[in-house]
Protein backbone atom coordinates (compact mmCIF):
# COMPACT_ATOMS: atom_id res chain seq x y z
CA UNK A 1 0.00 0.00 0.00
CA UNK A 2 1.20 3.09 -0.60
CA UNK A 3 1.89 6.53 1.88
CA UNK A 4 -0.46 9.22 0.71
CA UNK A 5 0.85 11.96 -1.36
CA UNK A 6 2.21 14.91 0.58
CA UNK A 7 2.31 17.86 -1.48
CA UNK A 8 5.44 20.16 -1.07
CA UNK A 9 4.88 22.23 1.20
CA UNK A 10 3.79 19.93 3.58
CA UNK A 11 6.73 17.35 2.74
CA UNK A 12 8.78 20.77 3.53
CA UNK A 13 7.39 21.34 6.70
CA UNK A 14 7.70 18.01 8.20
CA UNK A 15 10.99 17.65 7.03
CA UNK A 16 12.09 20.66 9.14
CA UNK A 17 9.98 19.29 12.10
CA UNK A 18 12.28 15.77 12.01
CA UNK A 19 15.53 17.62 11.10
CA UNK A 20 14.91 19.06 14.81
CA UNK A 21 14.22 16.01 16.14
CA UNK A 22 16.83 13.93 18.61
CA UNK A 23 20.47 13.62 16.69
CA UNK A 24 20.29 15.20 13.77
CA UNK A 25 20.67 18.92 13.81
CA UNK A 26 23.37 18.30 16.19
CA UNK A 27 25.52 15.92 14.16
CA UNK A 28 24.78 17.69 10.69
CA UNK A 29 26.67 20.67 12.62
CA UNK A 30 29.22 19.02 13.47
CA UNK A 31 29.88 17.49 10.45
CA UNK A 32 29.77 20.92 8.86
CA UNK A 33 32.21 22.46 11.55
CA UNK A 34 34.63 19.90 10.73
CA UNK A 35 34.46 20.71 7.06
CA UNK A 36 34.29 24.04 7.85
CA UNK A 37 37.69 23.85 9.73
CA UNK A 38 39.07 22.39 6.71
CA UNK A 39 37.84 25.01 4.42
CA UNK A 40 39.43 28.12 6.21
CA UNK A 41 42.69 26.11 6.91
CA UNK A 42 42.84 25.50 2.94
CA UNK A 43 41.68 29.01 1.87
CA UNK A 44 43.69 30.83 5.26
CA UNK A 45 40.31 32.77 5.72
CA UNK A 46 38.43 32.14 9.05
CA UNK A 47 34.98 33.22 7.39
CA UNK A 48 35.37 29.63 5.68
CA UNK A 49 34.47 28.52 9.06
CA UNK A 50 30.66 29.28 7.66
CA UNK A 51 31.06 27.01 4.23
CA UNK A 52 31.01 23.62 6.33
CA UNK A 53 28.08 24.44 8.70
CA UNK A 54 25.56 26.33 5.37
CA UNK A 55 26.76 23.05 3.64
CA UNK A 56 25.55 20.49 6.07
CA UNK A 57 22.83 22.45 6.73
CA UNK A 58 21.27 22.93 3.31
CA UNK A 59 21.60 19.23 3.15
CA UNK A 60 19.94 18.77 5.96
CA UNK A 61 17.12 20.63 5.12
CA UNK A 62 17.10 19.97 1.07
CA UNK A 63 18.63 16.62 0.58
CA UNK A 64 15.77 14.17 2.09
CA UNK A 65 13.11 15.78 0.09
CA UNK A 66 13.14 14.04 -3.32
CA UNK A 67 13.73 10.60 -1.51
CA UNK A 68 10.90 11.32 0.22
CA UNK A 69 9.02 12.11 -2.36
CA UNK A 70 9.85 9.73 -4.86
CA UNK A 71 10.48 6.90 -2.77
CA UNK A 72 8.34 6.11 -0.38
CA UNK A 73 9.13 3.59 2.07
CA UNK A 74 6.44 1.08 1.44
CA UNK A 75 6.47 1.71 -2.12
CA UNK A 76 4.95 -1.69 -3.83
CA UNK A 77 5.18 -0.69 -7.11
CA UNK A 78 6.85 -2.57 -10.73
CA UNK A 79 10.67 -2.99 -10.25
CA UNK A 80 10.74 -0.63 -13.70
CA UNK A 81 8.25 1.86 -12.31
CA UNK A 82 10.59 2.10 -9.08
CA UNK A 83 13.46 2.63 -11.05
CA UNK A 84 11.91 5.54 -13.27
CA UNK A 85 11.49 7.22 -9.82
CA UNK A 86 14.45 6.73 -8.29
CA UNK A 87 16.02 8.06 -11.66
CA UNK A 88 13.70 10.77 -11.39
CA UNK A 89 14.56 11.81 -7.30
CA UNK A 90 18.76 11.39 -8.49
CA UNK A 91 17.69 13.99 -10.94
CA UNK A 92 16.02 16.50 -8.59
CA UNK A 93 19.01 15.72 -5.88
CA UNK A 94 21.61 16.66 -8.59
CA UNK A 95 19.59 19.43 -9.43
CA UNK A 96 19.13 20.65 -5.37
CA UNK A 97 23.40 19.95 -5.39
CA UNK A 98 23.72 22.35 -8.33
CA UNK A 99 21.45 24.92 -6.11
CA UNK A 100 24.42 24.13 -3.17
CA UNK A 101 27.22 24.26 -5.56
CA UNK A 102 26.46 27.85 -6.68
CA UNK A 103 24.83 29.09 -3.93
CA UNK A 104 28.85 28.00 -2.07
CA UNK A 105 30.69 29.58 -4.76
CA UNK A 106 28.74 32.60 -4.62
CA UNK A 107 28.82 33.47 -1.06
CA UNK A 108 32.99 32.54 -1.27
CA UNK A 109 32.81 35.42 -3.90
CA UNK A 110 30.83 37.46 -1.77
CA UNK A 111 33.80 37.23 1.09
CA UNK A 112 36.50 37.49 -1.43
CA UNK A 113 37.68 33.64 -1.70
CA UNK A 114 38.28 32.40 -4.87
CA UNK A 115 39.76 29.21 -4.45
CA UNK A 116 37.39 27.33 -2.44
CA UNK A 117 38.53 23.81 -1.18
CA UNK A 118 35.66 20.98 -1.14
CA UNK A 119 33.81 22.40 -4.35
CA UNK A 120 36.50 23.43 -6.59
CA UNK A 121 37.85 20.78 -9.00
CA UNK A 122 35.92 18.45 -10.62
CA UNK A 123 37.33 15.80 -8.42
CA UNK A 124 36.35 17.70 -4.95
CA UNK A 125 32.88 18.34 -6.79
CA UNK A 126 32.45 14.86 -7.56
CA UNK A 127 33.18 13.31 -4.42
CA UNK A 128 30.93 16.57 -2.89
CA UNK A 129 27.90 14.92 -5.15
CA UNK A 130 28.08 11.57 -3.41
CA UNK A 131 28.25 12.95 0.09
CA UNK A 132 24.98 14.72 -0.78
CA UNK A 133 23.06 11.99 -2.33
CA UNK A 134 24.22 9.75 0.13
CA UNK A 135 23.65 12.11 3.08
CA UNK A 136 20.17 12.98 1.62
CA UNK A 137 19.02 9.28 0.74
CA UNK A 138 19.96 8.42 4.31
CA UNK A 139 18.30 11.11 6.33
CA UNK A 140 15.18 10.09 4.18
CA UNK A 141 15.56 6.53 5.23
CA UNK A 142 15.98 7.31 9.06
CA UNK A 143 13.38 9.83 8.41
CA UNK A 144 10.42 7.76 7.28
CA UNK A 145 11.56 4.68 9.23
CA UNK A 146 10.86 6.61 12.73
CA UNK A 147 7.82 7.52 11.62
CA UNK A 148 7.26 4.20 10.71
CA UNK A 149 8.55 2.82 13.98
CA UNK A 150 6.29 5.54 15.27
CA UNK A 151 2.98 4.42 13.98
CA UNK A 152 3.98 1.08 14.53
CA UNK A 153 4.20 1.90 18.61
CA UNK A 154 0.88 4.21 18.48
CA UNK A 155 -0.97 1.32 17.18
CA UNK A 156 0.25 -1.23 19.43
CA UNK A 157 -0.53 1.89 22.56
CA UNK A 158 -3.87 2.07 21.06
CA UNK A 159 -4.15 -2.03 20.75
CA UNK A 160 -3.07 -2.45 24.12
CA UNK A 161 -5.58 0.14 25.57
CA UNK A 162 -8.28 -1.20 23.60
CA UNK A 163 -7.69 -4.46 25.24
CA UNK A 164 -6.66 -3.51 28.73
CA UNK A 165 -10.17 -2.10 28.26
CA UNK A 166 -12.11 -5.22 26.89
CA UNK A 167 -10.62 -7.26 29.54
CA UNK A 168 -11.93 -4.94 32.57
CA UNK A 169 -15.17 -4.99 30.46
CA UNK A 170 -14.51 -9.25 30.36
CA UNK A 171 -14.00 -9.24 33.99
CA UNK A 172 -16.66 -6.80 35.39
CA UNK A 173 -19.33 -8.41 33.36
CA UNK A 174 -18.03 -11.79 35.54
CA UNK A 175 -21.18 -12.02 38.14
CA UNK A 176 -21.12 -15.83 39.38
CA UNK A 177 -24.34 -17.56 38.03
CA UNK A 178 -24.83 -19.83 40.78
CA UNK A 179 -24.97 -16.86 42.94
CA UNK A 180 -27.89 -15.40 41.38
CA UNK A 181 -29.53 -18.91 40.54
CA UNK A 182 -29.62 -19.34 44.87
CA UNK A 183 -30.10 -15.59 45.06
CA UNK A 184 -33.58 -15.94 42.75
CA UNK A 185 -34.58 -18.84 44.55
CA UNK A 186 -33.62 -17.24 47.89
CA UNK A 187 -36.07 -14.73 46.74
CA UNK A 188 -38.43 -16.83 45.75
CA UNK A 189 -38.93 -18.75 48.89
CA UNK A 190 -39.41 -15.28 50.76
CA UNK A 191 -42.04 -14.05 48.89
CA UNK A 192 -44.32 -15.96 50.74
CA UNK A 193 -42.70 -15.64 54.20
CA UNK A 194 -41.31 -12.13 54.36
CA UNK A 195 -42.85 -10.39 51.23
CA UNK A 196 -41.39 -7.19 52.35
CA UNK A 197 -37.96 -8.93 52.28
CA UNK A 198 -38.31 -9.87 49.09
CA UNK A 199 -38.96 -6.99 47.93
CA UNK A 200 -36.20 -5.12 49.18
CA UNK A 201 -33.88 -8.27 47.18
CA UNK A 202 -35.10 -7.74 44.27
CA UNK A 203 -34.03 -4.11 44.64
CA UNK A 204 -30.55 -5.03 46.10
CA UNK A 205 -30.29 -7.91 43.04
CA UNK A 206 -31.62 -5.22 40.31
CA UNK A 207 -29.38 -2.59 41.74
CA UNK A 208 -26.39 -4.69 41.36
CA UNK A 209 -27.19 -5.78 37.74
CA UNK A 210 -27.96 -2.46 36.66
CA UNK A 211 -24.22 -1.31 38.61
CA UNK A 212 -22.42 -3.98 36.15
CA UNK A 213 -23.92 -2.87 32.87
CA UNK A 214 -23.45 1.06 34.15
CA UNK A 215 -19.64 0.75 35.07
CA UNK A 216 -18.80 -1.82 31.60
CA UNK A 217 -16.60 1.36 30.14
CA UNK A 218 -15.60 3.13 33.40
CA UNK A 219 -11.52 1.53 34.73
CA UNK A 220 -12.93 3.34 38.19
CA UNK A 221 -15.55 4.65 40.07
CA UNK A 222 -16.12 6.18 43.45
CA UNK A 223 -15.12 3.81 46.56
CA UNK A 224 -18.60 4.58 47.85
CA UNK A 225 -20.28 3.06 45.03
CA UNK A 226 -17.91 -0.18 45.50
CA UNK A 227 -19.48 -0.39 48.97
CA UNK A 228 -22.56 0.31 48.68
CA UNK A 229 -22.87 -2.51 46.01
CA UNK A 230 -20.67 -4.61 48.46
CA UNK A 231 -24.06 -4.04 50.83
CA UNK A 232 -26.61 -5.07 48.06
CA UNK A 233 -24.64 -7.97 47.47
CA UNK A 234 -23.90 -8.84 51.05
CA UNK A 235 -27.31 -8.44 51.54
CA UNK A 236 -28.71 -10.75 49.09
CA UNK A 237 -26.39 -13.81 50.58
CA UNK A 238 -27.92 -13.28 53.74
CA UNK A 239 -30.97 -13.77 52.25
CA UNK A 240 -29.83 -17.64 52.20
CA UNK A 241 -27.33 -17.20 55.51
CA UNK A 242 -29.65 -14.91 57.87
CA UNK A 243 -27.00 -15.97 60.91
CA UNK A 244 -24.70 -14.21 58.55
CA UNK A 245 -23.38 -11.00 59.64
CA UNK A 246 -21.59 -8.15 58.02
CA UNK A 247 -19.62 -5.06 58.98
CA UNK A 248 -18.70 -2.52 56.10
CA UNK A 249 -16.66 0.93 57.30
CA UNK A 250 -14.28 3.45 55.75
CA UNK A 251 -11.63 6.11 56.70
CA UNK A 252 -13.60 9.80 56.27
CA UNK A 253 -11.08 11.23 54.28
CA UNK A 254 -11.74 8.39 51.38
CA UNK A 255 -14.98 9.72 50.10
CA UNK A 256 -13.31 11.34 46.79
CA UNK A 257 -11.32 7.66 45.97
CA UNK A 258 -11.58 5.57 42.76
CA UNK A 259 -11.77 2.92 42.68
CA UNK A 260 -12.04 -0.77 40.08
CA UNK A 261 -16.01 -1.84 40.11
CA UNK A 262 -16.45 -5.05 41.55
CA UNK A 263 -12.95 -5.60 43.13
CA UNK A 264 -14.76 -6.55 46.49
CA UNK A 265 -17.09 -9.18 45.11
CA UNK A 266 -14.92 -11.73 44.33
CA UNK A 267 -13.62 -11.34 47.70
CA UNK A 268 -16.93 -11.00 49.51
CA UNK A 269 -18.08 -14.16 47.28
CA UNK A 270 -14.72 -16.51 48.64
CA UNK A 271 -15.36 -15.71 52.22
CA UNK A 272 -19.20 -17.21 52.18
CA UNK A 273 -18.06 -20.19 49.93
CA UNK A 274 -14.92 -21.25 51.47
CA UNK A 275 -14.60 -19.72 54.96
CA UNK A 276 -17.60 -19.99 57.99
CA UNK A 277 -20.08 -17.19 58.01
CA UNK A 278 -22.03 -18.57 61.06
CA UNK A 279 -19.09 -18.34 63.44
CA UNK A 280 -18.06 -14.85 62.62
CA UNK A 281 -18.41 -11.67 61.12
CA UNK A 282 -17.58 -10.38 58.13
CA UNK A 283 -15.60 -7.17 57.74
CA UNK A 284 -14.93 -4.74 54.92
CA UNK A 285 -12.69 -1.63 55.68
CA UNK A 286 -11.17 0.77 53.47
CA UNK A 287 -7.97 2.65 55.27
CA UNK A 288 -5.74 5.48 54.35
CA UNK A 289 -2.50 4.72 55.18
CA UNK A 290 0.40 7.45 54.52
CA UNK A 291 -0.57 8.06 50.37
CA UNK A 292 -1.73 4.34 50.42
CA UNK A 293 -4.96 2.92 49.80
CA UNK A 294 -6.15 -0.11 51.61
CA UNK A 295 -8.90 -2.49 51.22
CA UNK A 296 -9.36 -5.38 53.34
CA UNK A 297 -11.86 -8.16 53.64
CA UNK A 298 -11.65 -10.24 56.33
CA UNK A 299 -13.69 -13.31 57.11
CA UNK A 300 -13.63 -16.70 59.51
CA UNK A 301 -12.10 -19.75 58.25
CA UNK A 302 -8.49 -19.56 57.90
CA UNK A 303 -7.55 -19.28 54.23
CA UNK A 304 -6.00 -22.56 52.77
CA UNK A 305 -5.26 -21.61 49.38
CA UNK A 306 -6.64 -21.32 46.14
CA UNK A 307 -9.49 -24.11 45.20
CA UNK A 308 -8.44 -26.05 41.85
CA UNK A 309 -11.35 -24.29 39.31
CA UNK A 310 -12.04 -21.10 41.21
CA UNK A 311 -11.53 -17.93 39.15
CA UNK A 312 -12.33 -15.18 41.96
CA UNK A 313 -9.36 -14.69 43.45
CA UNK A 314 -7.43 -14.37 39.86
CA UNK A 315 -9.90 -12.06 38.91
CA UNK A 316 -9.23 -9.86 41.66
CA UNK A 317 -5.01 -9.91 40.53
CA UNK A 318 -6.42 -9.05 37.31
CA UNK A 319 -8.82 -6.41 38.08
CA UNK A 320 -6.01 -4.59 40.55
CA UNK A 321 -3.38 -4.84 37.85
CA UNK A 322 -5.76 -3.48 35.14
CA UNK A 323 -6.86 -0.59 37.30
CA UNK A 324 -3.71 0.87 38.71
CA UNK A 325 -0.60 -1.22 37.06
CA UNK A 326 2.42 -1.81 39.16
CA UNK A 327 1.51 0.44 41.94
CA UNK A 328 -1.43 -2.07 42.67
CA UNK A 329 -1.19 -5.19 44.78
CA UNK A 330 -3.07 -8.01 45.63
CA UNK A 331 -3.03 -10.60 48.70
CA UNK A 332 -4.70 -12.85 51.06
CA UNK A 333 -3.29 -15.02 53.84
CA UNK A 334 -4.62 -16.48 57.46
CA UNK A 335 -4.39 -14.45 60.42
CA UNK A 336 -5.29 -17.31 63.15
CA UNK A 337 -8.72 -18.25 62.44
CA UNK A 338 -9.25 -15.92 59.78
CA UNK A 339 -9.39 -15.08 56.22
CA UNK A 340 -7.74 -11.81 55.70
CA UNK A 341 -7.66 -10.18 51.89
CA UNK A 342 -6.17 -7.22 51.17
CA UNK A 343 -6.01 -5.01 47.91
CA UNK A 344 -3.14 -2.01 48.20
CA UNK A 345 -3.17 1.13 45.23
CA UNK A 346 0.09 2.75 46.43
CA UNK A 347 0.11 6.48 45.98
CA UNK A 348 -3.20 6.81 44.92
CA UNK A 349 -4.11 9.33 47.69
CA UNK A 350 -1.52 11.66 46.88
CA UNK A 351 -2.25 14.70 44.82
CA UNK A 352 -2.84 13.68 40.86
CA UNK A 353 -1.91 10.14 42.20
CA UNK A 354 -4.54 8.84 40.88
Amino acid sequence: MREPTLDLVALIRDTLREAMRSWRLPATLVLGIGFGVLEAEATQRDVALLFGPFAALYTLLLGPLPWRALLPLEEDGRRGEKLVRALFALAVATALFSGLVTLYRGFAGAVHIYRVYAMGQPREVLVAWLLFLIGGWGLARDIQLEQRLDRTLGSHQRLAAQLAAAQLDALRADLDPHFLFNALNAIASQCASDPVAAEDNIVRLSTLLRAVLDTRQLALHPLDDELALARDYTGLLQARYPSMRVSIERDDDLAAVDVPPLVLQPLLENAVRHGRVSDGTITVTARSQDDDLVLTVRSPGAFDGPRAGGLGLDLVTRRVALAWGERGNFSIVAEAAMTVATVTARGVLRVGGR
